[in-house]
């Protein structure tokens, strides 16, 4: 079956009954129906790839196996949930997606001079951002543009409007979206957009593990316990600005199901040196990443993470 079908019937069909199911009906057709049949991604690269960056990190690890399988189903789980979060009830919404920690951000934005959100792609990330929203948490997104991506299949750009549309919708803001690494004009533009927001006072959420192959701008790190390169544009703007970097991360609460908890971590503000600021906003993540290691979605990705990784 061709890709571009498949991918038709993943988006379309698959997510949708996913959505629906109970966990261990969601386990049934995530392992012996998705997986199995290579509707999301080519299982066997997928595999070997996520198991030889988590081996990096996890030499001695005797679950690795198991939580490479979980990696990959978290995967599938994380792209269900734009539809789980448009089929349930308000009431219902609330308790998918719970929140902790609100009172850090509130603190933040006392300083006045706007905060930077900062997260990765871990747990929910997909639906954490339209979950603030719910919870009265008026943000603005910064996000690749998936809609234009040539790389894309038609099926996944247009997943990406639908999830566009619900960050609109429930968080009251449109994303600020740009091609990453690849338009100089576009990426000024959006971080023009950025300091306007903050100097408003108005919280903006930027993800941190953006592969640095897709970026013009990046700084070397201690990132899980490896020579890394993180991109550091957004944070050389709050540095600018004065603004206030709040870390917050979603982790499913159990395996198969969509419920899960946004939890923000407490407010610290940049210093002048970008490389010592750098270092403190990779050890926000990695000490979420260690605690939830088979939640990060970018294991596939990690060796381009790497200090001695050839840029593409």
């Amino acid at each position: 079956m061709a890709k571009e079908i498949k991918h038709w019937i993943y988006y379309f069909l698959l997510l949708p009954l996913l959505s629906l199911l109970p966990p261990n009906l969601c386990r049934l057709l995530i392992t012996k129906v998705i997986i199995r049949f290579d509707f999301k991604y080519d299982r066997l690269e997928k595999t070997k790839i996520v198991l030889e960056n988590m081996r990096r990190i996890f030499p001695d690890d005797p679950r690795l196996d198991q939580k490479v399988e979980q990696n990959l189903a978290g995967d599938i789980l994380q792209d269900a949930a734009t539809w789980k979060f448009l089929f349930a009830s308000s009431a219902k919404k609330k308790k998918i997606i719970k929140l902790e920690g609100r009172e850090y951000l509130e603190q933040a934005l006392e300083s006045g001079k706007g905060v930077i959100l900062l997260t990765g792609h871990t747990g929910s990330c997909v639906s954490s951002t339209w979950g603030l929203g719910l919870h009265g948490v008026e943000v603005t997104l910064l996000a690749n543009d998936s809609t234009t991506d040539p790389s894309l299949s038609r099926a996944n750009r247009l997943l990406g409007r639908l999830d566009l549309y619900t960050v609109k919708k429930y968080c009251h803001r449109p994303a600020i979206t740009f091609p990453l690494g690849r338009d100089i004009n576009m990426t000024a533009s959006a971080a023009r957009k950025v300091k306007s927001l903050l100097a408003a006072n108005k919280p903006v959420i930027s993800a941190l593990d953006v592969p640095p192959n897709l970026t013009s701008s990046r700084e070397k790190v201690l990132f899980l316990n490896t020579k890394c390169k993180l991109p550091s544009g957004v944070i050389r703007v709050a540095g600018k600005t004065g603004a206030q970097i709040v870390p917050f991360f979603s982790a499913w609460d159990k395996p198969f199901s969509h419920d899960c908890t946004i939890r923000f971590q407490e407010p610290f503000a940049l210093s002048s040196d970008i490389s010592k600021d750098m270092q403190k906003c990779a050890q926000a993540l990695d000490v979420m990443i260690m605690a939830y290691p088979e939640q990060w979605a970018h294991w596939e990705v990690f060796h381009h993470f790497l200090d001695d990784a050839p840029d593409v």
